[in-house]
């Protein structure tokens, strides 16, 4: 029953201030259960692969990084004693990432022997082939900066079309369109069109081998989009892969 307020000599005890100032309570999430794999001491089980475990794990705890792929470049830099005869070129440098999309430096050196005049810096950003039905697309863009030389700037983009007349042939027709432009020079942009048919089939069936056979053929023509400098390319190629076990 409420005590009322106007008897003399009562009072009402206010407990707002503590109430005010109470700590909050605090939910605190269980600990995880112990990983078996990484639980296990590295002197018990040495060949006990822990990477994989604490990857699996990261991921389960939404706190793994995205990979990426690291590839160094690295060409014509072999024993001097090779039998083989010596590079052309040597090159040094890194490429991050895979090839849907991909990001490349490295210092070239024309004649091997890392001179001024043959020297260069090369860059370059890829997209690769990206399917979206029968239609295809890629681009790319670079360019390198010479030690003594001007620098230069290019760009490719491909756009193409996938259909399979036949179940073993896939027929590709694509245009490629590229330019680059050279700085400090006259008339440094140059740009071409190659318009290209590529044919696939597969004759393991029709053939009844036991590897896989596969023909590719390839047919272009480069054209410039100033000039008369035309260049047809043509390639034909059986492949054979025998299945191994």
């Amino acid at each position: 029953m409420p005590v009322p307020l106007d008897r003399p000599g009562q009072t009402v005890s206010d407990d707002s201030e503590t109430r005010l100032f109470a700590p909050i309570p605090r939910w605190e999430a269980p600990p995880p259960p112990p990983d078996p794999v990484l639980a296990t001491p590295s002197f018990l089980a040495p060949t006990l692969n822990k990477q994989d475990a604490a990857r699996e794990r990261a991921k389960r705890n939404g706190l793994a990084r995205p990979e990426i792929d690291a590839t160094p470049i690295r060409r014509g830099l072999g024993p001097a004693a090779s039998p083989l005869p010596s590079a052309t070129e040597r090159a040094v440098g890194m490429k991050l990432g895979a090839e849907r999309l991909s990001v490349s430096t490295a210092i070239i050196s024309g004649q091997g022997n890392w001179q001024r005049n043959d020297t260069r810096f090369d860059w370059n950003v890829a997209r690769g082939w990206v399917s979206d039905g029968n239609l295809l697309w890629s681009a790319a863009a670079g360019g390198n900066l010479q030690a003594s030389g001007s620098a230069e700037q290019n760009a490719r983009a491909v756009l193409g079309y996938r259909l399979q007349p036949l179940d073993i042939v896939t027929l590709t027709t694509e245009i490629a369109l590229a330019g680059s432009y050279t700085f400090a020079t006259e008339n440094g942009l140059v740009t071409t069109m190659t318009p290209r048919v590529k044919v696939i089939a597969d004759l393991t069936q029709p053939l009844s081998m036991p590897w896989r056979t596969t023909l590719d053929l390839n047919l272009g023509r480069e054209m410039p989009l100033s000039g008369n400098a035309f260049q047809t390319s043509a390639s034909a190629l059986l492949r054979l892969e025998l299945p191994t076990p």
